[in-house]
């Protein structure tokens, strides 16, 4: 029963070892359109933390995938960008030494707000009344 438990956890973390022989993180992962659920190409993923100086920047492919390999360990901000969708912001995603982690985003185009939907039949209302 355990061991089902732990199974998944061992295909996430795996061990990255650098040049000098020390592990470093890396984090990989996919981007999805939140709606659509159709992978989303061409996405910057940034990586920030305290440790480095600037930020490491991919950028997703065909399929939504990407690598970002020899970060640093520690707490780190994740940001994706793509012009048309909303800018997504993880921050304290905490990485430890030697651990590769994997994440699959879902990002909403802009204007993809549930606010927003109500708006034109709004206005249409408020033109009858005139």
């Amino acid at each position: 029963m355990l061991l089902t438990a732990l199974l998944p956890l061992s295909l996430v973390v795996q061990a990255n070892h650098g040049k000098d022989g020390k592990s470093e993180p890396s984090v990989l992962g996919s981007v999805a359109d939140a709606t659509t659920k159709k992978p989303v190409s061409g996405v910057t993923v940034s990586i920030t933390c305290a440790k480095m100086q600037g930020e490491k920047e991919v950028i997703t492919d065909a399929s939504g995938n990407f690598k970002i390999p020899q970060i640093c360990s520690g707490e780190v901000t994740i940001v994706l960008e793509k012009k048309g969708y909303k800018t997504y912001r993880k921050e304290g995603v905490v990485l430890k030494e030697g651990m590769s982690l994997k994440l699959n985003f879902d990002i909403r185009l802009e204007g993809d707000d549930d606010s927003e939907v109500f708006h034109p039949l709004l206005r249409m209302m408020d033109g009858e009344k005139k």
